[in-house]
């Protein structure tokens, strides 16, 4: 009987102690992407963002934490006048999940002898899925299925997350935090561009002139197809990146604690 009380005992305070420990947390802000159809950020490229996460609080100073987070990118060649002719376009949902490692600069929390205010830095690793698209005549077409340049690719790649925030305790529950950060991908294929282009001519003349467009959007231009086979049409040496600013508010589950302070 006592054996069971005590073993009552200790399962209530871990229970306790790790729910001092975790937080949940909703974000929204604003993302844009960087790659073969954007070589500099583009302000009205910018799109909304919004994701959920739950924080494990390991001390304070360090916390890991697992988050999910849903992205729109876009790019066009219209927004650069040294790639018009090329006339490429797309744009991307995201569907993001990642865990990530957070270094508190001050010491920080909710107790006594905590900070209430503290920047931070993070970095993680997370995986993503994608699925470039382009508007053609007013329809909407999923680009990989045409494999505009004569390979398919996969939708799901994997990304290195980092970047820097700041966090500010309102309560002893709540939190308002603000973060800026990057996504370097490991795909070139965010926006359906990357080597060179495959015989455009030839699947016209097949009768893929939706295929053909889609490969080569000159021909909205001129008529024909201004690209011949093997011509560059994207830089397969740097992967596509993609980045956000976002605010968010954080709600810690449990703040009683019988030694304040230390968990």
């Amino acid at each position: 009987m006592n054996n069971l009380v005590l073993i009552s005992l200790f399962a209530t305070f871990a229970i306790n102690a790790s729910a001092q420990r975790v937080e949940f947390g909703l974000q929204a802000g604003a993302c844009n992407y960087w790659g073969d159809l954007s070589p500099k950020v583009i302000a009205k490229e910018t799109h909304f963002t919004s994701g959920l996460f739950m924080r494990v609080n390991l001390n304070n100073t360090w916390a890991i934490k697992g988050e999910f987070n849903r992205y729109q990118v876009s790019g066009t060649d219209q927004n650069f006048e040294f790639n018009k002719n090329r006339n490429l376009s797309f744009s991307s949902p995201i569907n993001e999940g990642a865990i990530i490692f957070e270094y508190n600069y001050s010491k920080y929390g909710p107790f006594i002898l905590d900070k209430k205010f503290t920047s931070y830095f993070y970095a993680g690793l997370g995986g993503f899925t994608f699925n470039p698209q382009a508007t053609l005549k007013g329809k909407v077409y999923d680009l990989r299925d045409f494999q505009t340049e004569g390979q398919a690719y996969s939708r799901f790649s994997m990304a290195v997350p980092f970047g820097m925030g700041i966090k500010w305790m309102l309560s002893n529950r709540f939190a308002l935090e603000g973060q800026f950060g990057f996504r370097k991908t490991f795909t070139d294929y965010l926006d359906d561009v990357s080597t060179v282009y495959p015989d455009v001519q030839a699947r016209l003349n097949d009768g893929g002139l939706i295929g053909a467009t889609l490969t080569d959007r000159s021909i909205e231009t001129y008529g024909t197809p201004q690209y011949a086979k093997g011509y560059k049409r994207g830089n397969s040496n740097h992967n596509d990146w993609y980045m956000s600013a976002t605010i968010s508010i954080a709600m810690r589950l449990n703040t009683k604690i019988k030694c304040a302070r230390f968990y």
